[in-house]
């Protein structure tokens, strides 16, 4: 179990957070501009990013 999880809680939990971000209206267009390019929606690319980032942590998001 990943220290960071209660008890019980896996990563295959399909339950969600919110996560508000807030971002010049540049960075906005451009990741939305990155996200097009590679068929993508804004938030799959963020998720991809996220889940890439835990990986190199080492943290075996993706178990």
């Amino acid at each position: 179990m990943h220290p960071l999880l209660e008890a019980g809680m896996t990563r295959q939990d399909q339950e969600v957070v919110e996560l508000p971000l807030l971002l010049p209206k540049w960075q906005a267009v451009e990741l939305e501009a990155a996200a097009r390019q590679r068929g993508m929606t804004m938030g799959q690319l963020l998720r991809r990013v996220i889940r890439e980032v835990l990986d190199d942590a080492g943290t075996g998001a993706r178990s």
